[in-house]
């Protein structure tokens, strides 16, 4: 806005004439509040540009906010998918060991039903042996009383029959302490081989127990930080 000049009457008085009647006369006075008011409004406008200025200041650092946390959600997605699959894997390797351990279970019973059928063996040849050898003491005694009336012919029967009853018997001993000797050695090798076993089952599942457990840890320090994050 441009300031009027002044009317053509004022030309050609003096300086001082015309600043009393340019101070004194409605026209300037109403120039100086024109020019305040202009004054004024474009104070506000700077005022409005400055808070406008602040505010796309203030949406793009809001808009870096979003991408970052978008990115950052993106990010823990990524990681919860992938800690999600280590704890599928984990938990398909923990059946597995269970099912190894359940057939380690069954094996080790059926050893054991194989041990009682040993014993059962052993302890049916034990009988017979000492039935055989009643029989023979008992023979022995009937041949103890009868000696003086039997014949040489019995004489020898008998004693035919306690040398093969003897032959029989050291068999039977033999044959009891091969059983024995390889049972022994059967079911120490059976315990090793299942105590072995066993150890290596337990240690790993309690490997993958404690791995799982630690995944699932991640995931749920993932989920708490990002519901902080979100609100």
């Amino acid at each position: 806005i441009e300031v009027l000049p002044s009317p053509p009457f004022a030309l050609g008085k003096k300086k001082g004439d015309d600043s009393a009647r340019a101070a004194g006369s409605p026209m300037a006075e109403d120039s100086g509040a024109i020019l305040r008011h202009i004054s004024s409004l474009k104070d506000m406008l700077d005022k409005v540009n400055e808070e406008i200025e602040q505010n796309i200041q203030r949406t793009r650092e809001t808009e870096s906010e979003i991408v970052k946390h978008s990115e950052t959600e993106k990010d823990y997605l990524v990681k919860e998918s992938e800690l999600m699959k280590g704890v599928s894997v984990a938990e398909f390797e923990l059946d597995g060991l269970m099912q190894v351990e359940a057939a380690g279970t069954d094996s080790l019973k059926a050893m054991e039903g194989n041990l009682e059928f040993r014993k059962a063996t052993l302890n049916a040849i034990r009988k017979l042996f000492y039935d055989k050898m009643e029989r023979f003491i008992a023979e022995s005694k009937d041949f103890q009383v009868n000696m003086l009336g039997g014949s040489n012919e019995d004489l020898l029967l008998l004693l035919k029959e306690r040398d093969s009853l003897e032959n029989e018997s050291e068999n039977l001993r033999m044959k009891i302490n091969a059983i024995q000797s390889s049972l022994k050695e059967y079911i120490a090798e059976i315990l090793e081989e299942v105590n072995v076993e066993n150890s290596v089952l337990e240690s790993d599942v309690q490997y993958r127990i404690s791995e799982y457990m630690e995944i699932l840890k991640d995931i749920n320090n993932l989920k708490i930080l990002f519901s902080s994050s979100n609100s």
